[in-house]
């Protein structure tokens, strides 16, 4: 039976120092130490086990898979606790990719382990050669587990040791692209000691720094990258820590800074979103520009509230908003600067709860085509007078509830149907006014006179004329109201005073001493009578009465009996 088909009854315990152990260099050879402990491993049989011999084979040579390219230059010991037979050892250079070391009892006299005692083999200043990597370590032996007599065979193991390049280098740090696009990762490449530990510090999109451990000479970012960034390479062995830095430009990237200075034109293809609480301060705000036309398209502000706190700020051309509005349950104010030398023009429109209130001594000059209003009261600056300069039009309902005063002229168009409606009250003109009318004048109520004052139709300027019935009549108290009553055909029907006819211009007048067939004689109180005419003038001394008779325009309306004293 082979020995590669048998397993180990005895394996040995391996103890490597340094460990890992460290590759030599041309500036700096590297030395190993191996303690090899042989006869305590745990017997696949019974104790005891009988051994003639075990072997450790070491591979040499350059390359990594090779301990040492010195074989010759290894020492090596092997101890024997007291009270044992002595052990020999024997080293086999013959074989130039190994070196062998044979460790035996005395010859015929195999060891019998019991596992309570072990030999131990040493072996150092192995020169490590310079290639990193596991290196395997073969052992054998020969034992039995049937007695000093046999049968003997052949049994095979391995150990493994590992080396590292003890040198610390860095170098060759890069991206594998200088320039990537918004929004991916970034992946860098360096040449170092291998078994170094590596740390990438890199800024993550947030702005702040992120890190991640790496190895194998790669490394990608956790992030996907929304700007410029630089990257740091940590390598740390042992006590020693070295750094090398690259840098990544990222296409279209976010920028986030606290002042730019830009010397010409600058274009954003996308949204520029402001952070809330954060001031933008620019000289001059313009609308699109366009290339082939050289002017500006008007500037829109879309999906939310234009707010302009600062009181410094200044438009000298127009700013045209379709609405302004201040903050929820704050003041909105409009206020404009003047200097010092100046400063009676300063006025302050504020909007607060509703109201608006305007302080200063403020003109409004300008063509304002229509202005709504719904509002209970506008009131003149303090207690003074509200002023309107120029023509004022008003298409609705205009209510005053104090005194209008107009410095021109007052034009009313109600059209056809329309009226100036005087609700209560009176309506005064001064002494020195005059009420010109030039169309008719409807009086549904009563119209009156002042004492002494008079209804003038000057000669030639036309006209009292009356539609229906016209009366006139006094109000003086204590007198029975004499009063002119003219008809529908112009014709006076009533003009009389305490009951009697009055004359009145154009009436044919005739004095008559009788009346009906008897003469008018007055008593002693003056009073009327009448009496039956005599041929005697002289009734008793009486004093005779003339009548006047009113027979209007025309002598053939008088109806009388005695037509003879008709002369």
């Amino acid at each position: 039976m082979t020995a590669a088909d048998l397993p180990m009854l005895l394996p040995p315990a391996m103890v490597e120092d340094p460990s890992p152990l460290n590759v030599s260099t041309f500036a700096k050879p590297e030395y190993a130490k191996l303690t090899i402990t042989y006869g305590k491993g745990e017997p696949s049989g019974p104790w005891p086990v009988h051994c003639e011999w075990f072997k450790v084979r070491i591979p040499t040579g350059r390359q990594a898979s090779a301990l040492t390219s010195e074989p010759t230059l290894i020492h090596y010991e092997l101890t024997v606790p007291d009270g044992k037979r002595q052990w020999a050892v024997d080293r086999d250079t013959r074989d130039p990719n190994q070196v062998v070391f044979t460790c035996s009892p005395p010859p015929d006299e195999p060891a019998a382990f019991d596992g309570r005692w072990s030999v131990q083999l040493e072996l150092w200043g192995i020169e490590v050669n310079g290639g990193a990597g596991p290196v395997d370590i073969v052992w054998e032996e020969s034992t039995s587990t049937t007695g000093a007599d046999g049968p003997f065979l052949e049994r095979t193991g391995k150990g493994i040791v590992s080396k590292r390049d003890d040198s610390f280098y860095l170098h060759s740090f890069r991206p594998a692209s200088v320039a990537i696009a918004r929004n991916t990762k970034a992946t860098l490449h360096w040449e170092g000691t291998p078994h170094a530990t590596y740390t990438v510090y890199y800024r993550k999109p947030d702005g702040t720094q992120g890190s991640s451990t790496a190895s194998g000479g790669r490394w990608t970012s956790p992030d996907n990258l929304v700007d410029d960034s630089s990257f740091t390479l940590e390598a740390r062995m042992s006590n020693e820590v070295r750094y090398l830095t690259t840098y990544i430009k990222v296409n279209n990237p976010d920028i986030a800074v606290t002042a730019v200075t830009a010397a010409g034109d600058s274009v954003f293809n996308g949204h520029i979103n402001q952070a809330v609480g954060k001031v933008l301060r620019v000289g001059e705000i313009r609308g699109p520009y366009n290339a082939t036309a050289p002017n500006e398209r008007p500037l829109t502000i879309t999906g939310g509230a234009l707010t302009i706190s600062n009181s410094a700020t200044e438009f000298t051309n127009a700013l045209i908003v379709k609405a302004v509005r201040s903050p929820e349950n704050a003041a909105l104010t409009i206020e404009n600067m003047p200097d010092k030398e100046n400063v009676a023009k300063k006025v302050k429109a504020t909007f607060l709860d509703g109201v608006l209130s305007v302080t200063g001594n403020g003109t409004y000059s300008g063509a304002i085509s229509t202005i709504s209003i719904a509002a209970s009261e506008i009131n003149g600056r303090g207690a003074g007078v509200l002023g309107l300069n120029g023509s004022v039009t008003v298409n609705g309902a205009l209510a005053a509830t104090g005194d209008v005063t107009a410095g021109g002229n007052v034009t009313l168009d109600p059209g056809a149907n329309g009226y100036l409606w005087l609700k209560t009250g009176r309506f005064d003109t001064t002494a020195q006014a005059t009420v010109n009318l030039h169309g008719g004048l409807n009086a549904n109520g009563g119209l009156n006179m002042g004492a002494g004052k008079n209804i003038t139709i000057p000669q030639g300027g036309g006209e009292l004329v009356v539609a229906d019935a016209f009366v006139a009549k006094s109000h003086n108290p204590g007198y029975t109201y004499p009063k002119v009553e003219v008809g529908p055909t112009g014709v006076a029907t009533s003009f009389t005073h305490k009951g009697r006819r009055v004359l009145r211009t154009g009436d044919l007048v005739y004095l008559k001493s009788h009346w009906q067939g008897s003469y008018l004689k007055a008593d002693a109180n003056d009073s009327e009578r009448k009496v039956t005419r005599t041929t005697s003038p002289d009734m008793n001394n009486g004093r005779f009465m003339w009548y006047l008779d009113i027979s209007g325009y025309s002598p053939a309306a008088v109806v009388e009996e005695d037509a003879e004293v008709l002369e």
